[in-house]
């Protein structure tokens, strides 16, 4: 009976068979090999892929979690549903259920609490339904879908300013009626009592007892209005409209507004600017201006053209510029108490494009800067930590996790 013997040539499949791990033995110059192997063969035998880097709200008890958002939104006031909602869409996202992503962020939008709630989750709709414009705009055209992809009229949605009551102004009738603002070289004659009643200020200094309040002659050279712009003001005082006044015009009685503390004009100043941004160019030259006057209408509109132009908006410098450089005070001013969702949105949409970029951890640092909960703060926290480590900066995202 002959028997047979394997060649050299099968002697090493055969010891791989018995010892799938001889690979490491022949590394370490335990076992002789009759053919020597290239270093990147070596190199793809040890090579383990890295694990996936997923910037998303994975909690360990996914369950448990939905489980307590459905049972807050049953007790919450109407003020934190949108937040809830928006913690459902986190965990929704986590699990990639694309639907119910959507049926979260449908709902934040059905129950939103303000505008500003409306105006940022309006835009994220909009923008999770991209490429199916075709189908939107059939939709829109029979009305189904004309609120989620119009724009909003933001100055409808803030209270109109009601002038209080100015009896007790209008008492003192040894006063002239008319009074002159001296502005310049100019003079503008102006209904005393209706300058009077824009201001307690004016009041004061019209009927009070300032040297003013016994002049008819007064002078406002120094406080930065030009002749017209007081002739808006009283035109104003008049008829309480800003109609036909021009934009550069509208500027500067706003900041006299501000300066003499006058509520009513300032108010009709800001949503007759508002109703005037019409480009992003508009908005970003009057979205700095808003912040600084203090001008909630004004800036939302000048968000709302931002958001209503994702994700390309965010391709423009001066609008990276503007909205990753703001303060508590300004976020306020801008969005009000949405400035969570905000920045949500804002972050989810330069990490679908490049989720190592600059303005990835610049909006991520004012997420952390808005995130009120503990899970907001996990979810910031969490979403900072990852983009540290798509841009191998270690260190730092190892300090981001441990605020988790």
């Amino acid at each position: 009976m002959r028997t047979l013997f394997p060649s050299d040539s099968c002697k090493e499949p055969q010891l791989n068979a018995i010892n799938p791990q001889s690979w490491l033995q022949v590394e370490r110059g335990k076992l002789t090999k009759p053919a020597p192997r290239s270093p990147s063969s070596i190199e793809s035998l040890i090579r383990v892929p890295e694990p996936r880097i997923l910037p998303v709200y994975k909690p360990v008890d996914y369950v448990e979690v939905l489980a307590q958002v459905h049972e807050e939104l049953e007790m919450c006031p109407p003020t934190e549903r949108s937040n809830l909602y928006l913690l459902q869409y986190q965990v929704f996202k986590g699990l990639g259920e694309a639907k119910l992503m959507r049926r979260s962020l449908r709902s934040a939008w059905l129950k939103a609490s303000c505008v500003y709630e409306k105006l940022v989750f309006g835009a994220w709709l909009k923008y999770e339904k991209q490429g199916e414009e075709i189908i939107s705009d059939l939709l829109t055209s029979c009305g189904k879908c004309a609120k989620e992809f119009g724009a909003i009229d933001i100055a409808s949605e803030f209270p109109a300013y009601e002038t209080p009551s100015c009896s007790d102004m209008l008492k003192d009738n040894l006063l002239q009626r008319m009074v002159s603002f001296q502005i310049g070289d100019e003079k503008i004659t102006c209904d005393r009592h209706e300058i009077a009643r824009l201001s307690a200020p004016f009041h004061a200094m019209l009927n009070g007892c300032f040297t003013e309040s016994s002049s008819d002659e007064i002078d406002l050279s120094e406080n930065n209005i030009s002749p017209s712009g007081l002739r808006a003001v009283s035109d104003f005082g008049k008829t309480g409209s800003l109609s036909e006044v021009p934009c550069s015009l509208l500027l500067e009685i706003l900041v006299f507004a501000n300066r003499f503390c006058c509520e009513s004009l300032k108010d009709a100043c800001d949503k007759k600017l508002a109703s005037l941004v019409m480009s992003r160019q508009d908005a970003v030259e009057l979205m700095e201006f808003a912040l600084e006057q203090n001008s909630p209408v004004l800036a939302a509109s000048c968000l709302q053209v931002f958001l209503h132009e994702l994700p390309d908006s965010l391709n423009d410098k001066q609008v990276v510029q503007l909205l990753s450089g703001l303060d508590a005070q300004q976020r306020s001013i801008m969005v009000g108490n949405a400035s969570f969702s905000l920045y949500s949105l804002l972050t989810e949409v330069v990490m679908d494009s490049d989720p190592s970029s600059d303005t990835a951890v610049l909006f991520l640092k004012q997420l952390v800067d808005c995130a009120g909960t503990s899970r907001q703060k996990m979810i910031a926290f969490h979403q900072l930590g990852c983009v540290r480590l798509f841009r191998k900066e270690y260190d730092k995202a190892e300090k981001m996790f441990k605020l988790l």
